[in-house]
């Protein structure tokens, strides 16, 4: 354990602790360890919790020139999932790193991903951009035409008022553009694929 808050960036934490028997993540943010722990342990709270036990772990990632770290871990039900974050501070990555080799074991590989894994998330990517733009295309033209029902959650209605704010032309500016920064995203990548460096548990 390192009496020690990390401050991050992330899909809803901004700060998490390394705890005796996991990492614990908050959307929110602390100044002291012990503040984090007292907000953890409250049952009532609008704060994002993440606990990663360390039995759970499968392994932890990092590319090289890129700041984010992948966490992955069994979750509920044996499914992987990833964690992903980047410090806020430099060299605090390390601190991370070398707490699980020395107190867990980790061993160190460093390796040179192959050019299909080097972009298969920015594929998965794309083919979420391209369908999410088809459907809110088509969702913009009915919103012009009266025929879309009435939405009933407060989420679908404010992803219709988006959409109807964007039109037609403008969910298919907005998709061409994310498309076109995926697709060279992955041409880079696989002409180029980076180096990794990945820690895993013993004997896995």
């Amino acid at each position: 354990m390192i009496d020690k808050v990390f401050a991050i960036s992330g899909n809803k934490i901004s700060s998490f602790i390394i705890d005796e028997n996991s990492l614990k993540f908050s959307s929110q943010n602390f100044n002291t360890f012990t503040a984090f722990q007292d907000a953890w342990n409250k049952k009532l709270s609008l704060a994002t919790k993440v606990e990663v036990k360390y039995d759970s772990i499968k392994s932890i990632k990092k590319e090289e020139n890129d700041d984010d770290v992948y966490i992955t871990y069994k979750a509920i039900g044996g499914i992987s999932v990833d964690c992903v974050f980047s410090f806020k501070y430099k060299n605090e990555d390390e601190v991370l790193f070398n707490y699980f080799i020395r107190e867990h074991f980790y061993q160190k590989v460093d390796e040179a991903l192959t050019p299909f894994k080097a972009i298969q998330n920015y594929l998965i990517g794309l083919f979420a951009t391209v369908g999410v733009t088809v459907f809110s295309y088509y969702e913009a033209i009915g919103i012009a035409n009266g025929t879309v029902e009435e939405a009933h959650s407060r989420k679908t209605r404010q992803f219709n008022n988006i959409i109807e704010l964007l039109g037609d032309k403008g969910v298919i500016l907005i998709g061409t553009g994310v498309s076109l920064f995926l697709l060279y995203k992955i041409w880079t990548r696989y002409k180029n694929p980076p180096n990794q460096i990945k820690f895993v548990p013993p004997n896995r």
